[in-house]
């Protein structure tokens, strides 16, 4: 079988005139995903996580909350698809991940968000992630947080000197509202944190248009995937096979040239310095003209330029 989730979604970033760039150094990773919760999408990016294992050093699958709760259970269930359509990928590409290893950093992490002062005990995820940050090594760990920032803050909290040695690449948007407690939390302790916060880029994958070369979420599936091997099959059971994907760019970020220069064209986006994190506190019912306001121009240190 084929890797099924290829280079052609990147139709869906119009804007991409240029090849994809080799990454320096194969860079750690580590999920913190919100899998198993409202929103099917992070099945979609795990698939495309598999496919495209070999080119980096995973270090952790954390389930994490965000609308939903995250769910353990459902990332060993994604590795098992993987497991299955193994033995034909590997005739097409060498150093995919092994099932058994994969499973063996899958952690729990929080299940729902945490009150106000954004944390409150730690998590085998939320532990897993300070191990993970204390190794040694030249290279810091990249935590893609694709839900809630929960097991984030909580390590944060319990191990504070692992900021220097974390550089966050976070999935916001509608996470932003959910998990806004450990999201504060954050923004207020640690504003020296390396974070970028895309707010935007996933709309690239589900948003169609009229060029003549643009791939259509709609049809995808029928054309590329096709059920193809388990992972392909399962595909189909989010959003009838429409491809939405919306945690995918933080793969597609490290995937393409410098990671450590975020104001480089990527595949993942192209990001400018922030200088400073607005915060407004509003002791009256907000209205949704203010709600959106705030949630797009509250940034730490990384803001979207372009998508």
């Amino acid at each position: 079988m084929n890797r099924f989730i290829l280079s052609l979604l990147m139709c869906f970033y119009s804007f991409i005139t240029i090849a994809q760039q080799k990454v320096p150094v194969k860079p750690r990773i580590l999920i913190s995903s919100d899998i198993g919760g409202t929103d099917p999408d992070d099945n979609q990016s795990f698939a495309h996580l598999f496919m495209y294992s070999e080119l980096f050093n995973i270090e952790g699958l954390v389930s994490s909350p965000s609308f939903g709760e995250g769910n353990k259970k459902e990332i060993l269930r994604m590795i098992s698809l993987y497991e299955k359509d193994l033995p034909k990928l590997k005739k097409h590409q060498k150093g995919l991940l092994s099932p058994d290893y994969l499973r063996s950093v899958t952690k729990q992490g929080r299940h729902g968000a945490a009150p106000y002062i954004g944390y409150t005990t730690a998590t085998e995820g939320s532990e897993w992630i300070v191990k993970c940050a204390k190794k040694e090594s030249k290279e810091p760990l990249w935590v893609l947080v694709w839900g809630g920032l929960e097991d984030v803050a909580q390590a944060l909290h319990d191990a504070p000197e692992i900021q220097n040695k974390i550089r966050i690449v976070w999935i916001g948007g509608p996470n932003k509202k959910w998990s806004a407690n450990s999201y504060a939390y954050i923004v207020e302790n640690f504003p020296n944190l390396w974070f970028i916060e895309n707010n935007s880029s996933y709309y690239g994958f589900f948003s169609n248009n009229n060029e003549p070369d643009s791939v259509k979420t709609t049809d995808y599936y029928d054309k590329y995937i096709a059920s193809a091997g388990n992972l392909g099959k399962d595909f189909k059971n989010y959003y009838n096979g429409n491809v939405k994907m919306g945690d995918t760019p933080t793969l597609l970020y490290m995937m393409d040239g410098n990671p450590n220069d975020p104001t480089r064209e990527s595949w993942g986006g192209s990001f400018e310095k922030f200088s400073h994190s607005p915060r407004v506190i509003y002791n009256d019912i907000t209205t949704v003209k203010r709600y959106c306001s705030i949630l797009h121009y509250y940034r730490i240190s990384f803001k979207r330029t372009n998508y």
